[in-house]
């Protein structure tokens, strides 16, 4: 048994009886906590009131006995026969980290409201800034997860962008010799040239100067800087961007239109010679860019972008701009390469077809991909959710920035979390949150989740990696068997056409048969085998009676071009006009499930019954 079975409850709570110790545990220390709180305060509820209560414990015990019931409803993410969505085991300190923590109910919008655990949030949130390669002169805090971690990112790099113009401004007025960054500067000498002029000024003159700038879009607004700019703001990601990257730009009004879509490979990893086609585009016109959005692991595909040669190319670049990473899916997968590369091991994996076994050839991503996880700390800032490879609780998600000079330009006014107010350097320094964020409330048990999971779980190599080194394995026997399954097995009359080989721990597919099918057909038939892997409000099934389970999505022209997807329709034999009236149709597993491996060291092969079932399905379909 490999110690990362001690990490979580196991699928049939096997480890069940020595948590639910620890959980009693923390009941006690906590009822003990608020007993010897001032003992001399005596009791409030005495025994005669907590009898009279107990026609309230009666009506307790049924309601809670009813939700209870309802919960077994809910679909077995701890399973390894649930290969759908991005949910699964959450590890066993995570859990109790929330739990204790939920039971003093921390608002993490202030120490003062929360001293303990907005120190466990600092703490914690040092841990994935420095999985991502930033240093100590980074900021990072939770959020409530990726949209709103994204909104965040391109809040600051719209400050940013402008800051340039600004100190100018500042200089200017404060009688202080003439700024010499321009406007297309990068955004790390931007935020050190601001942090350099309040060195040279008194404090309260450089923040009215700041304030008063015409070009400080906080107090004026975009449509004041664009008229005197006569130039509009662009914001570049690729075409498997989150929607919130969508949502993002109209919440901080620069309108959906403002966006410009990046291509992609075949393999669904930005196009970096369309990328700098598009830059040229924008600067070609007058325009000028604010952002570029990179992805690691996207939610689809689980693709991850070349950042690398996305960083050399901004370094070419005559105009600079804020480079964010959406890695709120993939972020944990640096994990794997810290503190050096730990592998994917042979690209081999031995699976049990009918009661047969067999060794398959693994097609597995290694070289690019790590080197785009190294590039990732010469990004301005990360998007993380520890949420969902973290394997940590709802809501956590995380946003890294590259300096905490941002921190200076974040700030909001609220007096009663804090009345100072001081330089960028004050601001750097200070151990507040809420000042610096959009959020306001926010839990704190989600910051004593995350502390207590990657403390005792180290993000490198040596602890998380190896969960993220199994699912990476495990979506490529997925896709191996996917692929060979009809060479291995007689008798069936389908093929699964996986999109592409997996870039993490997602794979994307689509069933075919041997006869030619128009692309109407072929969506209707995998809708088909895809409510077979589904429990919904309308299908009348049980999650009990669901063996397994799967996920979808789809690939349209209005998202993806047809050079990107044209590989794929040749492989399932569709013509270029079906997929631009129809779109397709996809089945989608997400291998996060950490008990594959072990359930293989007892016999059991999860993925290769899944793939019989889905091949079952198919020919049954298909007939």
């Amino acid at each position: 048994m490999s110690e990362t079975s001690a990490w979580f409850a196991g699928p049939k709570g096997e480890n069940g009886d020595w948590f639910a110790g620890y959980v009693g545990k923390i009941l006690q220390d906590y009822y003990a906590w608020r007993r010897n709180y001032f003992p001399e305060d005596g009791l409030v509820i005495d025994a005669e009131s907590r009898r009279a209560g107990e026609a309230f414990q009666d009506r307790f015990d049924d309601r809670l006995f009813e939700l209870l019931a309802r919960l077994k409803a809910d679909f077995p993410f701890q399973s390894p026969r649930y290969a759908a969505h991005m949910v699964t085991e959450q590890t066993l300190p995570a859990i109790a980290g929330y739990f204790a923590a939920m039971l003093y109910n921390p608002n993490n919008v202030t120490s003062e409201a929360a001293p303990v655990t907005v120190r466990l949030e600092m703490e914690a949130s040092r841990m994935i800034s420095k999985m991502v390669g930033y240093g100590d002169d980074s900021w990072a805090h939770l959020t409530s997860g990726g949209t709103l971690a994204n909104i965040e990112a391109l809040w600051i790099a719209r400050t940013v962008k402008y800051l340039p113009l600004v100190i100018h401004d500042m200089r200017q007025v404060l009688g202080l010799t003439a700024s010499e960054i321009s406007f297309g500067c990068s955004p790390q000498v931007a935020l050190h040239a601001l942090a350099a002029l309040f060195d040279e000024a008194p404090a309260r003159d450089a923040i009215r100067a700041y304030l008063e700038s015409p070009f400080n879009i906080v107090e004026h607004g975009y449509s004041k800087i664009i008229a005197k700019l006569q130039s509009n703001p662009v914001v570049l990601a690729p075409e498997t961007q989150h929607y919130s990257i969508k949502k993002a730009l109209d919440v901080l009004g620069m309108g959906r239109n403002s966006l410009l879509t990046v291509k992609v490979d075949q393999e669904f990893r930005m196009d970096v010679e369309d990328l700098q086609e598009k830059l040229h585009q924008v600067e070609s016109r007058g325009d000028h860019v604010v952002a570029v959005v990179t992805i690691v692991g996207t939610t689809e595909e689980g693709a991850i972008d070349p950042v690398g040669e996305i960083v050399r190319l901004r370094e070419c670049q005559q105009q600079s701009f804020w480079l964010h990473v959406d890695a709120a899916y993939g972020g944990y997968l640096r994990t794997v390469a810290l503190p050096d590369r730990l592998g994917l091991g042979e690209p081999k994996a031995h699976v049990s077809l009918n009661g047969i076994r067999h060794e398959v050839d693994l097609q597995l991503p290694v070289g690019n991909t790590c080197d785009s996880l190294d590039a990732m700390s010469g990004c301005d800032s990360v998007t993380i959710d520890p949420h969902k490879l973290g394997y940590v609780p709802y809501p956590a998600g995380a946003i890294c920035f590259k300096s905490d000079i941002v921190k200076a330009i974040a700030r909001q006014e609220a007096p009663y979390i804090e009345d100072s107010i001081g330089g960028v350097e004050a601001e750097r320094k200070s151990g507040n949150i809420g000042l610096y964020i959009l959020e306001g409330s926010k839990p704190g048990a989600a910051a004593a989740a995350v502390w207590l999971s990657h403390t005792l779980i180290p993000l490198d190599k040596s602890g998380h990696g190896k969960l993220i080194q199994e699912g990476i394995r495990n979506a490529c026997e997925l896709h191996a068997l996917l692929e060979k399954y009809p060479s291995l097995v007689e008798g069936t009359h389908c093929q699964a056409v996986p999109i592409c080989a997996p870039g993490s721990n997602i794979l994307c597919f689509a069933f075919r048969d041997r006869s030619h099918r128009c692309l109407k057909d072929l969506n209707e038939f995998n809708r088909d085998i895809y409510e077979r892997f589904n429990v919904s409000d309308t299908s009348g099934k049980r999650v009990y009676d669901q063996p397994f389970f799967l996920s979808r999505t789809s690939l349209h022209n209005h998202q993806y071009s047809l050079k990107t997807v044209s590989p794929f329709l040749d492989r399932l034999g569709v013509t270029a006009e079906e997929y631009e009236r129809e779109g397709v149709f996809l089945l989608r597993s997400v291998l996060m499930n950490p008990w594959y491996t072990e359930a293989k060291r007892r016999g059991r092969y999860f993925i290769s019954e899944l793939v019989e079932n889905l091949y079952s399905a198919a020919d049954e379909v298909f007939v």
